[in-house]
């Protein structure tokens, strides 16, 4: 049976496959080789990262591929040890240049979003990182108190610290400190049912160390937040929200720490991002907030910290489970009474 997409205009089709999700693009994709090279045109993929997103995530997530890219050439030069300094500025420049050459513009108001963009632009590579809601914590660096010296000695609370282990390649170690707060925010996460999902190790015990003490009492919290668009960080009412606590039962710690090596911990509930809306003629998009926090006062070390992430609920996948979960947890809440305690194809009070 002959294919009828090949018999309509390609930019019919192109206009056509713009208006789906890109998991049904994928799916389309496997149908056969010409549907699968219709979606990788990048028009496709301008319209979805347009229709999906805020025009200043998207302006920063195109900055933040502007950074890398920079630093990588850098880094590569300095691993070749061979390019003379004036060829080492002129590779560097001319990178940039076809980088923001390639970057496409985006306006936005109330009304419409004009994009300009050039034929050799990347959009299915910037879909693919503004969909992928994970934020590695040494990036990021939304920890109090991290690399910050204590008294000018080299005692640190939180460290960061290189690991192969990680995509990123630096986790952040907690040296000790009394209560702490790591924080981390996804924005503008698309619709969908997701898992939360903290990257965690924590050391063995050493008890000759002055200030160790196991970590326990641990805060999970996550708070989906509603958004105008390019409202920076304004909220909408606090009605809007869903606000969910966790305090892991004692299990949790030993069982993780036992394993001495890095594990996923999915968080005993999932969460609900509603379909996008136009409020005032403004589209509302949703940050979701994550936050590990513990305020009591006794002294805490030996947890490590590589990454948050939210992941599609599939319902077969398995996470290893620490603590027993039961039906009805007292310690998992959603927020209703206002508590106040891989599309998956990632200062002076011492904030860094």
């Amino acid at each position: 049976m002959s294919d009828i997409f090949s018999e309509i205009p390609y930019e019919i089709v192109v206009k056509i496959l713009s208006f789906l999700l890109a998991k049904d693009l994928c799916s389309i994709s496997l149908v056969n080789k010409n549907l699968l090279s219709f979606t990788q045109d990048d028009y496709i993929w301008q319209s979805i990262c347009i229709n999906q997103f805020p025009a200043s995530r998207i302006s920063e997530e195109q900055q933040n591929m502007i950074s890398e890219e920079a630093t990588s050439k850098i880094q590569e030069t300095d691993n070749l040890g061979n390019q003379s300094g004036t060829n080492f500025i002129e590779t560097i420049v001319s990178n940039l240049a076809k980088l923001v050459l390639n970057t496409p513009s985006v306006e936005s108001n109330s009304n419409e979003k004009q994009v300009t963009v050039s034929e050799h632009s990347e959009w299915k590579r910037l879909y693919k990182r503004l969909s992928r809601h994970i934020n590695f914590i040494a990036k990021e660096r939304g920890v109090i108190w991290l690399d910050c010296q204590q008294g000018g000695g080299d005692n640190h609370h939180w460290r960061t610290i290189e690991d192969s282990q990680s995509e990123f390649g630096k986790v952040v170690y907690l040296d000790y400190v009394w209560w702490f707060d790591v924080s981390s925010t996804l924005k503008a996460v698309l619709p969908g049912t997701y898992d939360v999902v903290w990257r965690l190790k924590i050391e063995q015990s050493n008890y000759s160390r002055r200030y160790y003490r196991n970590i326990q009492n641990l805060n999970f919290s996550t708070t989906v937040i509603e958004r105008f668009e390019d409202e920076g960080d304004a909220e909408t009412a606090i009605h809007d929200e869903q606000k969910h606590n966790h305090i892991p039962q004692p299990t949790l710690y030993a069982n993780i720490t036992r394993k001495s090596e890095w594990v996923e911990y999915c968080l005993p509930y999932k969460i609900d991002v509603p379909e996008r809306k136009i409020v005032d003629g403004k589209m509302v998009y949703h940050d979701i907030h994550l936050k590990i926090y513990n305020h009591d006062s006794t002294s805490k070390s030996g947890l490590w910290i590589d990454y948050v992430r939210l992941r599609e609920h599939d319902k077969n996948r398995v996470y290893e489970q620490f603590e027993e979960i039961e039906e009805n947890e007292p310690n998992s809440t959603r927020d209703d009474d206002n508590y106040d305690s891989d599309y998956d194809t990632d200062n002076d009070d011492g904030m860094t």
